[in-house]
């Protein structure tokens, strides 16, 4: 394979790849530097790429294979593939399987095309080349097949976004019926954003009734709903591979589009190598970003929160506390230089010795001479006390002047000094204010020049000498305050430098954080400089990687058969799952046999005295069987079919379909009465509070909030003015705006009642500035269904954004005679669908009957019987991964159904003969059951009154007596009846139940984090992102809450009607101990009114979670290291005490409901086990008292039950 490479327009592109290359190995990119590889692999090979992807199911495999011209690739109606699957001409046949972490497997020709077409479907692997000898394919070109961008496999979506860089031409292919998808929406945007030529197809479209909808204003919508989202492809072209010949089929254009795009191929590749260069210098540029900002993230956490003018002034502030540092290092050092500054200028400007002074001290000096002698008596004495008297003077003089000229300057100086310190002790106050210089009188001696001679010279030289030895005093004794006022400063200033310290340390980090990231900033600068700029390397980059293409092209394993036992082909056997085998019917009598039995025994026992309540029970029974009123809702995502598949049912186009779909009410197809006529709608309006709820639900997600419906009114055109919407967003602006549509039409009617016809019916319906302010319409139809006595409900879908419906669909759930689940048979279930059908699969344990239908719409889609087994063992695995256990699965098509000609191609007779049994046997059973206990209760009442009749005289007074003491004896038992251990018991379970609901929710909780916190959702890497991400991880498991509470709530009341009948059973026993020949009727338990939850979480604070958001920093970092496990497990924290909270609320509302439910129902039952006993007891004793009416009664008994 190595050659040289062709030095021509290639040689620039290929150099620039090597570049690229290299400096995506350098700066480490090696996801980057792996994609520069496969490009420069594209451009060595001219590999042409024309690359299909989409919906898992719009055939993408199937449009493959037909442009081929053979089915080279496998097609399903399911998810199959999550790998991609390369298709190009070659010399020889041959498949080559690539694995992530293996070498390629080679299968030669001949080979085992279903075995490489299992490979297809293996998620083991990473890629799938078939070579085709002799296919329509040129050199050079190649098809690849994409896996479904649908797919929650993580795999799935990276293999599919890594190849498609590398495509020339893309074609985004989507079901006819799913085309309004957000995930359309949002991943064209994306691929346009990476340059992509995009082609957009839509696919099967065979499934276009022309009747509903004009195929040209279905174009048209498909056009306005991309560019709604900024997706302007290269062309939409509509096609359908099962129909050919269909008029609006522009398959033809898509094979002349490809055909004209390989003919002029070399041009398109290198649109696509520029495209690719512009694309992976972007990302790397991302790359370069994001890896600078997570080396930058020590830093930017220290400047995080500092003002601008903060960070500007941050150097000249560290200079400052530099110098602020230094002057208290050496305060106490700069105090003591300027105090003995001052100081000596105080000492130098001190005037000790003056001419009074200095005389003085003449006196003395003359005092201290040897020959000085005073008088001439007593002379010795005389001059001893004269030298003292002159001492003494001179000192005082002296002490007088030092105290003036030094202690009064020193301690005014200190006191200044102290001041300036800003040192407040009054200790060393005290000591500068009483600073003294002492010296005693043998200073002024010890001054003396010994043997000189008195003279005014020597005088001043005395003087002079004195003074300096006084001022040295004055030194030394000032010394030592000065030492104590300079500790004093050094200590203060020790505890002033520690917060300064700090503070530098606080302004040093900040200093060199930003000097860090200037120097990152540069250091990402000059790689983004250099992204282009030859390294020099490139020659050997491209020797080592020709020796890569090399030896992946050879060194593989080859298939030899017995290597698939250690590569095993997933498999997957659909065995038909059966529901365990019911209890035999124990030949229950045909429903019309009861009837005919409860009128006969009605007709005679309704004019018998005693027989009142009999009659009156006979009477509600046979009622309730000759008007049997059913309740059928029918449930599932839009687009499934749902309302086509309901007009099938109905026998005609009652509901309108539309592909797109609509804000829909709920709708009833009713029985017509003798108050609303065929085709009569009454059509209730939501009421203003339930109308201002919906629109705040929608504003709310743009942080707005109306206190009235004008309010609203008026602030809706802003928000749409403002707001394109992303995600979610898109669905209530659509909401917004078809009420801002509808609003000054219906403002003033909201809380009625509008009486209208078919026509508007369809408006009401399909309209969404009209249905958006509909709460319910009933439509009285007749038709062979509804003369059933069924009233069909056609709920909004799972994916309704009406809060209120979830409460409403939860009610049908519990209070509908059957429930139908429509799915369409290439329709993956959505997040929407599958919380609704987990929530089935938690109660459907809880009813006495297996009321649920599952129904896969648009079975003729299917190519085969093989495929059809396919797609109805993924549904009916999928539900039993939901929790739905041996489920009823109808595959038909609704569309074949509504024509009389294919009708019987449709196989829904199979569904309707399933469902009329259900309805006939199932539901009517346990109602026929009761109907015929009670006619044999009636039966046997009359033969025991006849039998009583039959008793003589005596034995009928006997047992008069008996009776009327053991009806006295009964009554006065059940009065003083009570509820037992039932409400202790019922409490109990409720607890439990509730216990284990944390248990459940928190398991779920990782998916909702990891379906919330995901890369798309995060790519913006800022703060409302984590925001948006929060509340959706909230709503999810806040809502998986509020069902958890809703399933609950059946279970308790299913568990306290259980306790009820256990308790009549008990009370039965007894009185049969007491009378055996009572009969008693089982009671019928009422059902209470459906609880509803609010989810968790609602109103909690966002606040109060904003801490977890510090494990984020950027993408990056939060998807590939543990960052995104610790916010889980910080989030999961703080939602323990909320949720512990929440169920302790919900605890207490089951309790109080069904405690009241079961008090009532209880005392129904005593009153009924009451009524029942003494209606015997009175019918009993007349029989004593009318004996001769014995022959009539056996008429009577003859004439309704003759053979019994």
């Amino acid at each position: 394979m190595v050659q040289v490479l062709e030095r021509s327009i290639n040689d620039r592109q290929l150099q620039k790849a090597l570049t690229l290359f290299e400096r995506f190995q350098q700066n480490g990119d090696t996801a980057s530097a792996e994609k520069a590889a496969k490009l420069l692999k594209k451009i060595h090979d001219k590999e042409f790429i024309t690359a299909f992807s989409g919906h898992f199911s719009a055939g993408k495999s199937t449009m493959i294979n037909a442009l081929i011209g053979e089915q080279i690739l496998p097609s399903s109606p399911i998810p199959t593939s999550a790998n991609l699957v390369k298709v190009r001409d070659s010399q020889e046949e041959f498949a080559k399987v690539y694995y992530k972490n293996d070498k390629p497997l080679l299968f030669k020709a001949p080979y085992d095309f279903d075995t490489v077409k299992e490979f297809c479907k293996s998620g083991e692997v990473l890629e799938v080349e078939i070579g085709k000898h002799g296919s329509n394919l040129p050199p050079g070109i190649t098809v690849m097949d994409t896996p479904g961008i649908d797919s929650t496999d993580e795999a799935h979506r990276i293999s599919t976004e890594s190849a498609l860089h590398l495509a020339d031409i893309v074609f985004y292919v989507m079901d006819y019926n799913h085309v309004q998808s957000e995930l359309n929406f949002l991943y064209t945007r994306n691929l346009l954003r990476h340059g992509v030529k995009l082609y957009l197809i839509v696919n099967q479209i065979d499934k276009h009734n022309e009747d509903e909808l004009p195929f040209e204003a279905y174009k048209q919508s498909v056009r306005d709903s991309f560019a709604a989202w900024s997706v302007y492809p290269e062309e939409i072209f509509f096609t359908t591979l099962k129909d050919p010949g269909n008029n609006f089929n522009e398959f033809g254009s898509v094979k002349a589009l490809i055909q004209d795009a390989i003919a002029n191929h070399e041009d398109w590749i290198q649109h696509t190598i520029e495209a690719a260069f512009h694309q992976m210098i972007k990302e790397h540029e991302i790359w370069l970003q994001e890896e600078k900002m997570q080396e930058a993230l020590p830093f930017t956490a220290v400047i995080d929160g500092l003002a601008e003018e903060e960070l500007a002034g941050i150097f000249r502030e560290q200079e400052k506390l530099h110098i602020k540092k230094r002057k208290l290092l050496n305060r106490a050092n700069e105090w003591i230089r300027d105090f003995e500054e001052e100081r000596a200028n105080l000492l130098k400007n001190a005037y000790l010795m003056p001419y009074e002074i200095r005389e003085l001290a003449e006196r003395f000096l003359e005092s201290a001479q040897p020959d000085f002698k005073v008088g001439f008596f007593m002379s010795k004495k005389k001059t001893e006390e004269e030298k003292a008297s002159r001492l003494n003077a001179f000192a005082e003089s002296i002490r007088s002047q030092v105290e003036r000229q030094l202690e009064w300057h020193l301690r005014e100086l200190f006191a200044r000094k102290l001041q300036a310190s800003a040192i407040s002790r009054s200790d060393l106050e005290t000591e500068a204010q009483s600073l003294t210089i002492d010296f005693d009188n043998d200073l002024l001696a010890s001054a003396i020049n010994k043997g000189a001679r008195v003279t005014g010279e020597y005088v001043l030289n005395y003087t002079e000498e004195l003074a300096n030895q006084l001022k040295r005093a004055a030194v030394n004794q000032s010394d030592k305050l000065k030492e104590l006022i300079a500790a004093a400063i050094e200590e203060k200033a020790k505890n002033e430098l520690l917060s300064v310290e700090e503070a530098a340390a606080d302004v040093e980090k900040v200093a060199k954080a930003i000097e860090e990231l200037e120097r990152l900033n540069k250091d990402c600068e000059t790689k983004l400089e250099c992204i282009e700029i030859p390294t020099g390397n490139e020659d050997k980059s491209l020797e080592k990687l020709q020796q890569q293409w090399e030896m992946l092209e050879n060194d593989i394993n080859i298939f030899q058969g017995n290597y698939a036992q250690s590569h095993t082909v997933s498999e997957k056997v659909y065995m038909k799952q059966s529901a365990p085998e019911g209890e035999d019917d124990g030949g229950i009598p045909p429903q019309k046999d009861v009837i005919r039995k409860l009128d006969l025994a009605v007709s005679y026992l309704s004019k018998e005295k005693g027989f009142e309540r009999m009659t009156a029970q006979l009477q509600q029974k046979a009622g309730r069987l000759k008007n049997n009123n059913y309740t059928i809702a029918l449930f599932g995502a839009f687009s499934a079919g749902k309302s086509s598949f309901a007009n099938a049912m109905l026998g005609e186009k009652v509901l309108p379909v539309s592909p797109n779909p609509t804000t829909a009410a709920i709708n009833r197809i009713c029985p017509p009465n003798q108050d609303y006529k065929h085709g009569t709608a009454l059509v209730r309006l939501k009421e203003p509070e339930d109308m201002l709820d919906d629109v705040n639900q929608s504003l709310q997600l743009f942080g707005k909030n109306c206190d009235s419906l004008e309010e609203a009114y008026r602030l809706i055109p802003s928000v749409l003015s403002q707001k394109e919407g992303e995600g979610k967003e898109k669905v209530h602006l659509s909401f917004l705006r078809a009420f801002e549509t509808g609003y000054k039409k219906f403002s003033g009617k909201l809380g009625q009642s509008i009486i209208t016809g078919m026509d508007d019916f369809q408006d009401f319906v399909a309209n969404e500035s009209q249905s958006c302010f509909v709460e319910l319409i009933d439509l009285y139809y007749d038709c062979p269904f509804t003369r059933e006595g069924i009233t069909l409900v056609d709920t909004p879908g799972a994916d309704s954004i009406n809060a209120r419906h979830t409460g409403v669909a939860f009610n049908y759930i519990k209070n509908s005679d059957a429930i139908l689940f429509v799915t369409y048979y290439n329709h993956a279930f959505s997040k929407a669908d599958r919380e609704f059908l987990i929530q089935l699969g938690r109660v459907k344990d809880a009813f006495e009957l297996d009321k649920m239908f599952f129904i896969v719409n648009a079975i003729d889609l299917a190519s085969s019987d093989e495929e059809v087994s396919d797609v109805l063992g993924y549904v009916r695995d999928q539900l039993t991964e939901y929790g739905i256990r041996f489920p009823r699965i109808f595959g038909l098509s609704s569309k074949l159904a509504q024509e009389q000609e294919t009708k019987e191609a449709s196989n829904i007779g199979e569904f309707s003969n399933a469902f009329s049994n259900f309805l006939e046997n199932d539901l009517a059973k346990m109602a026929v059951q009761s109907a015929e206990a009670e006619y044999q209760r009636a039966v046997k009442m009359l033969d025991q009154m006849i039998d009583s009749a039959n008793e003589d005289e005596s034995q009928r007074a006997a047992r008069k007596s008996r009776l009327i003491e053991s009806r006295d004896k009964l009554n006065e038992w059940l009065e003083g009846m009570g509820a037992a251990t039932m409400p202790d018991r019922l409490a109990q379970e409720a607890r439990e139940l509730v216990h284990y609901v944390k248990q459940r929710v928190f398991y779920r909780l990782p998916d909702f984090f990891k379906e919330a916190f995901n890369p798309a959702a995060l790519q913006n890497n800022n703060k409302d992102s984590l925001n948006r991400a929060l509340d959706d991880y909230l709503e999810a498991s806040g809502f998986d809450f509020a069902q958890e509470l809703r399933a609950t709530s059946l279970r308790v009341e299913q568990f306290a009607a259980k306790l009820l009948k256990e308790r009549f059973e008990q009370i039965n026993r007894e009185i049969a101990s007491m009378d055996e020949n009572l009969m008693i009727s089982a009671p019928e338990i009422g059902r209470a009114d459906t609880l509803d939850f609010s989810p968790a979480f609602k109103d909690s604070d966002r606040k109060y979670f904003a801490g977890s958001f510090k494990y984020f920093k950027n993408p990056k970092s939060f998807f590939e290291k543990n960052e995104k496990k610790l916010m889980e497990e910080a989030l999961e924290d703080l939602l323990s005490p909320l949720a512990d909270s929440y169920l302790e609320q919900g605890l207490a509302k089951l309790n109080q409901h069904y405690q009241e439910m079961l008090a009532a129902e209880f005392d129904k039952m005593i009153k009924s086990i009451v009524e029942d006993i003494n209606g015997q007891y009175s019918a009993w004793l007349l029989a004593f008292e009318d004996t001769g009416k014995i022959g009539h009664w056996k008429e009577i008994r003859q004439a309704i039950a003759p053979a019994e």
